[in-house]
């Protein structure tokens, strides 16, 4: 039975990764976000205006995916996940390969693909959700809690290596992304439905028992003067609660020893009253006297528990009051938003620095396809190993793995440092890779840690929270590098003088190299918020016990 229920175990963990590995592609909009102005026609900013929606869907469903996956559990979420997706990746490769590019509907244009990047985002995220949550229930009780959450982060992390790799091998020579969108479709679809049928919950039961402790401690009187014994009728067979609480009765009475003398009486919790006397061969015989007995009648709630448990707020209302929660929140507003910045344009950044090589479209479609790919490897690796080194630090070393978060964050600001001074097209891969780096290590961090802090039972709903935060962060930056993208252009094309084509004005790093000294300062409060995470426990332990005294 324990081989069977391990086996079972490694299984669903095997789904999980399969569907993170599948669900992580909403990063490979780099590699075919600058065709949204070459084939559709769209400027910098609509672009950008496309992803950043994609992105506030992506986060803005993390918590409901969250509070799905505690309630009903992992499966039905990834099939959702699987649908959502397919129908996302397939209305974009429509779009690339039937939509003309006519001016006067430029605007409906850039709805229709904001909604479809929408549901990919959505179901991206609903994969993530589903699979974090399962992961951190069954893995809740291990000392490896780091590394069993950092395998399947880091295979969301390399999600976006793996189908890059698959289009720059087999859809680069492609004039538009169609059939490459067509494939992502497929494939999401079957990875999905795929690891529905095998992921499970380890403690699935918990979920009907929490559901019915919720529906009694719903029901239950809120006074104690309210409270009064329900008595069983002698007609009706008990339930199965009260089966178990008859049996173990019998069970124990029938173990107890009982007194030598010739006659003793033993009175049971039940009301029982039971004689032991001694029969005409020597040995001892049980009597029970049927007058005395009464129904069997459970235990009556005890006043302290009830009133505990009214007083109790619930999670979500703890969650929001906890300064530490917050200030987990702003830190990652702050950090991933610079570093969205980057994952969303990088394509667009290759396109522009390439002005300056005598690089074919071809390589240079194959360029940026490598730019992604070493982003998301580096964030693959990051998270891998941070995973092990978090558990390291925190088991052997005995650290709080908020440290972690702020070697992060500063390695987030010199990555936007080194953005403000890109001045060729080989800088690029050193920035990927810082990028990688810093952005893997806090999304590996930051879900142990609210793992940690506010319980794996709680994990979805204070997770999904949490990860409003690179939404709104990366909404901002995306605009920001948007509108310093348009301005850029803007002042080329003035010095160029008015009678200049406009296909003949090109950007290069004048375009964002402004955008990237603005995310500098924002990378700097988030490492500003996550040294409050650092410090938030001995902080808040300081001022309970000051007040206290």
């Amino acid at each position: 039975m324990e081989s069977q229920e391990q086996f079972t175990n490694t299984i669903s963990y095997i789904a999980t990764c399969l569907s993170m590995l599948c669900g992580g592609t909403t990063s490979l909009f780099a590699t075919y976000g600058s065709s949204f102005s070459e084939i559709l026609g769209f400027t910098q900013y609509e672009t950008n205006m496309v992803a950043s929606l994609g992105d506030y869907a992506h986060y803005m469903s993390a918590p409901l995916f969250g509070y799905l996956s505690s309630r009903i559990g992992p499966t039905r979420i990834i099939q959702t996940a699987g649908v959502l997706m397919f129908c996302g990746y397939l209305g974009l490769g429509y779009a690339f390969k039937h939509f003309d590019t006519p001016q006067e509907h430029a605007s409906h244009y850039v709805a229709s693909m904001s909604l479809l990047f929408a549901l990919v985002g959505v179901g991206s995220k609903a994969a993530y959700m589903s699979s974090m949550a399962t992961t951190a229930s069954n893995f809740k009780h291990s000392r490896y809690s780091g590394i069993a959450l950092g395998i399947p982060l880091s295979l969301y992390g390399l999600s976006t290596f793996v189908f890059s790799s698959v289009k720059a091998h087999w859809f680069e020579r492609d004039s538009t992304p169609a059939r490459y969108l067509v494939f992502m479709a497929s494939a999401s679809a079957v990875a999905h439905l795929l690891a529905a049928c095998f992921v499970t919950l380890k403690d699935k039961s918990q979920l009907v028992i929490a559901g019915a402790a919720r529906r009694r401690a719903q029901s239950a009187p809120r006074s104690t003067a309210e409270i009064k014994p329900a008595v069983v009728d002698k007609d009706s067979p008990p339930s199965s609660s009260e089966a178990i609480e008859l049996t173990e009765t019998r069970r124990r009475r029938m173990t107890t020893s009982v007194p030598h003398d010739d006659s003793a009486e033993v009175v049971t919790g039940n009301n029982v009253e039971e004689t032991a006397t001694i029969d005409n061969t020597g040995k001892r015989r049980m009597s029970m006297d049927a007058a005395h007995i009464t129904p069997l009648t459970p235990l009556p709630p005890q006043p302290e528990t009830m009133a505990a448990v009214a007083r109790e707020p619930p999670i979500f209302h703890r969650f929001r009051r906890d300064p530490a929660a917050w200030a987990l929140l702003l830190g990652l507003i702050c950090f991933s938003g610079p570093g969205l910045a980057f994952v969303n344009n990088c394509g667009t950044m290759v396109r522009a620095m390439s002005h300056k090589t005598a690089l074919s479209e071809e390589q240079v479609g194959q360029y940026k396809d490598r730019i992604v790919a070493t982003q998301s490897f580096f964030s693959f690796a990051s998270r891998l190993a941070v995973g092990y080194l978090s558990d390291v630090w925190r088991t052997r070393l005995r650290l709080p793995r908020a440290g972690l978060l702020v070697l992060a964050a500063l390695l987030m600001i010199y990555a936007q440092m080194t953005a403000a001074r890109v001045t060729r097209l080989e800088d690029l891969y050193t920035l990927a890779i810082l990028i990688g780096m810093s952005m893997g290590s806090v999304f590996t961090l930051a879900p142990t840690i609210t793992s940690e802090t506010w319980g794996a039972n709680n994990f979805g709903i204070c997770w999904g929270i949490i990860t409003l935060g690179p939404a709104i962060g990366g909404h901002v930056c995306n605009l920001i590098f948007g509108f310093s993208w348009d301005e850029g252009l803007v002042r080329i094309a003035s010095r160029m003088g008015p009678e200049t084509a406009q296909d003949r004005v090109l950007c290069d790093n004048e375009c964002f190299a402004p955008a990237f000294v603005t995310t500098v300062k924002i990378a700097y409060l988030g490492l500003f918020f996550f040294t409050a995470v650092l410090f938030m426990p001995r902080i808040l332990a300081v001022w309970r016990f000051k007040r206290q005294a």
